[in-house]
């Protein structure tokens, strides 16, 4: 019996919100039926889907106990799967395990138990591999902080499963004793109904990006929803300054982590009750160490890290080692750490553009653009060394490249993108997807 399924404590008698209620008793005997009628089949990677989310809870344990490696994925229809750049051996379809034909089996190390996508601006998909107890590790610490008195809270994971925020979101509200409301999409109009809807809401995990464009919106619904919100778990990317100083004004107690993927919720700040570090991402949790790559002239360097939260790795052996220096994880993240050890974050490196041995901020190039030709959003996209710009609305090329140069930016766009209105995520990313289907179009 494995840790994660160990750690799904149905005496706490916890209820799970999704289109109706469940107990965590109804679940746990459904997990024991189906581990039942797979424990004794070849073990290997199986695909299961997050989109019914009951339905993944129930196959994801009764996996993970039976000693199968998992894939959670957003798709399960076997042309899909067949097209991944990674061998599955099987999926779920109605319920029933159903072999691929797959030439070999992988996946009986067990020190690998989760696959996840990464997900991001990224063009190119890696598979991070992930042990029960870097999971586990982290539910653990987060659970301890977050959870000090015996309040009961009923939390609304806003973000899907298949992502690791939510999916350790998840597994942290499984080994507590408070409820969960599983929305069934992740629009911002849903948000506001759900908040509406279901009043006895107290917690809420939703993701940096999406919590901006929320905050940002100009509407009075803000003021109401929040009203019986007592914390929100933020992470998965950069959350500004101001909104984080505009959640605390509302007595909210706001907590934040810096990590990704392979580096799972590295650090943990308490917003509230650090308000003098509110321009930080907090400290790291025992058992994780965070190490700054210098430059020889400055504080700032590539953020690395080494710890229990760590991946085991890649689907590609080659991408992984790239990003290990020494056992520590290179991030792509600039910062550094303050004279108490709380990391501050500062950009990704791939924001800086390099052109002819020049350095360039992309963010400060999007935001002249922005100011200069009144437009709501300059996105600048650097897709294999080439540039493109995504704006709101049509502008004139030549008095572009003419701004530019005034400012001493060398800059050339293959292409320069119209569009009305920028499409994002469920993560409240902008798909890179896309991107270049704005590109190639």
């Amino acid at each position: 019996m494995t840790l994660l399924y160990k750690e799904f404590n149905y005496t706490k008698n916890k209820f799970i919100f999704f289109r109706k209620k469940y107990f965590s008793y109804e679940i746990y005997k459904e997990i024991d039926n189906l581990y039942q009628k797979i424990r004794y089949k070849k073990k290997g990677l199986v695909s299961i889907c997050t989109n019914d989310k009951i339905n993944f809870i129930i196959q994801f344990y009764a996996l993970n106990r039976a000693g199968f490696t998992i894939l959670i994925n957003d798709k399960n229809q076997k042309k899909h799967i067949l097209t991944e750049k990674i061998n599955i051996n099987y999926f779920f379809k109605q319920k029933k395990l159903v072999k691929l034909n797959s030439k070999k089996n992988q996946f009986e190390n067990k020190k690998i138990s989760i696959i996840l996508k990464t997900s991001g601006t990224t063009n190119l998909h890696k598979y991070v591999y992930i042990s029960d107890q870097s999971i586990s590790f982290i539910s653990k610490n987060m659970n301890k902080i977050i959870y000090k008195k015996k309040e009961k809270f009923n939390e609304l994971v806003f973000a899907p499963l298949e992502h690791a925020f939510a999916f350790g979101r998840m597994h942290a509200l499984i080994k507590s004793k408070n409820s969960i409301y599983f929305p069934e999409n992740y629009s911002i109009s849903n948000f506001f109904n759900l908040l509406e809807k279901f009043k006895d809401i107290s917690g809420l995990s939703i993701t940096a990006g999406f919590l901006s464009k929320i905050l940002n919106l100009k509407t009075n619904k803000i003021n109401n929803i929040f009203k019986n919100v007592k914390y929100i778990q933020s992470s998965s990317s950069f959350f500004p300054i101001n909104l984080r100083k505009k959640i605390i004004n509302k007595g909210i107690k706001l907590f934040l982590n810096y990590g990704m993927t392979e580096a799972m919720r590295t650090t943990f700040l308490d917003c509230k009750s650090n308000p003098n570090k509110i321009n930080t991402e907090g400290r790291v949790f025992n058992g994780v160490k965070i190490k700054i790559s210098n430059s020889k002239n400055s504080n700032f360097g590539e953020i690395l890290i080494k710890g229990k939260n760590l991946a085991k790795g890649y689907s590609n052996s080659n991408d992984w080692n790239s990003k290990i220096e020494n056992g520590w994880f290179k991030t792509g993240d600039i910062g550094y750490l303050d004279k108490d050890n709380y990391l501050i974050y500062k950009k990704r490196k791939s924001d800086l553009l390099s052109i002819n041995d020049i350095n360039y901020s992309k963010l400060s190039i999007e935001n002249l653009i922005k100011k200069k030709f009144k437009v709501k959003f300059s996105h600048i996209i650097n897709n294999n060394t080439k540039l493109y710009l995504l704006v709101e609305k049509k502008i004139n090329k030549n008095n572009l490249y003419k701004f530019l140069r005034a400012k001493n930016i060398s800059l050339f766009f293959e292409k320069i993108i119209f569009s009305n209105k920028i499409e994002v995520g469920s993560l409240g990313k902008i798909s890179f997807k896309k991107y270049l289907k704005l590109i190639n179009g």
